[in-house]
């Protein structure tokens, strides 16, 4: 086969896996949406405690934090999307090499949105100090670093897709002569019987 047919044959739906779309589908929406949600809602306790014992008032953290928070899920629909075409296509697929590379952009897009381009800026008006008073106490905490190697980890999926790909492409094709074998008894079995 030429590189076109190869292209066609794995584009094809025939050779897909709904129930691999799913999986992907609700694993992705468990680490992209459910899991910011439940972690706020487990540190939404240490941050009211904190907040109050060390600023006065935790309203301000909790609203910071739920921006932050929400702003994850919101930005996660890419990644849902995506995650559907990487599931229906199995390992070895041309297919699915287009979805894992835009899967590997977005993720590294998506921590530089996260991260807040390495720098969490919190503005805290009428706060009170244990010292006294301000109007107003601004909170940097920088995490750059730790942000591009993040970022730099999601550009290396690019490669880990196309290493994926060559690794699995035997166990892909051995995977389609087993679906076809076993259409082609069950349709023996339906016309014989």
């Amino acid at each position: 086969m030429t590189l076109i047919e190869d292209i066609r044959f794995d584009l094809s739906p025939k050779n897909g896996s709904l129930v691999g779309a799913l999986i992907s589908f609700f694993i992705t929406i468990g680490a992209f949406v459910v899991a910011p949600y439940v972690i706020f809602i487990a540190a939404s306790g240490t941050i009211t405690d904190t907040g109050g014992t060390i600023f006065g008032s935790s309203d301000v953290l909790m609203n910071g934090a739920w921006g932050w928070v929400s702003d994850l899920m919101k930005y996660a629909l890419p990644f849902i999307i995506l995650s559907i075409p990487i599931g229906f296509y199995r390992a070895g697929s041309y297919a699915r090499i287009p979805f894992k590379i835009l899967f590997a952009l977005y993720f590294g897009s998506w921590l530089w949105i996260a991260a807040h381009g390495g720098v969490f800026e919190m503005f805290l008006s009428d706060a009170a100090v244990v010292s006294g008073s301000a109007s107003t106490i601004i909170l940097d905490l920088d995490v750059r670093p730790v942000t591009y190697v993040m970022i730099m980890i999601s550009f290396a999926m690019i490669f880990l897709a196309i290493s994926e790909f060559g690794s699995n492409r035997k166990k892909y094709f051995e995977a389609i002569e087993k679906k076809k074998d076993t259409m082609s008894r069950r349709r023996a079995r339906r016309f014989s019987g």
